[in-house]
């Protein structure tokens, strides 16, 4: 079973967590336990990406109906307002999503 990067990266973060504390001078030296929470951190913020890919698929999805709308009433008046209210809500998830990219890249 192949695991995807986080799952490996958490997975070294655990191996590498077994040496924490260690009276070891090449550790302590070079602040092995002070990189091992940062890493923790950024596991942390990568794993909130999985939230951010969920609302990117949904947001996938609905502009897929939404073009599938356009396309079957392409013979008809559409209202700018109507248009309006069904990409805004879209705009704004989709502008939430850029933005807990934005906190974690």
């Amino acid at each position: 079973m192949q695991l995807n990067a986080l799952s490996r990266l958490d997975d070294l973060h655990s191996r590498f967590n077994l040496l924490r504390g260690l009276d070891d001078a090449v550790l302590k030296a070079n602040g092995f336990d002070a990189s091992l929470e940062e890493l923790a951190s950024v596991i942390t913020g990568l794993k909130s990406l999985s939230h951010t890919q969920s609302q990117l698929s949904s947001l996938h999805g609905a502009l897929e109906l939404l073009l599938m709308l356009l396309e079957v009433a392409h013979a008809r008046d559409l209202s700018g307002d109507h248009l309006h209210c069904l990409l805004e809500p879209l705009r704004v998830k989709l502008d939430g999503a850029l933005n807990e990219l934005d906190s974690i890249i």
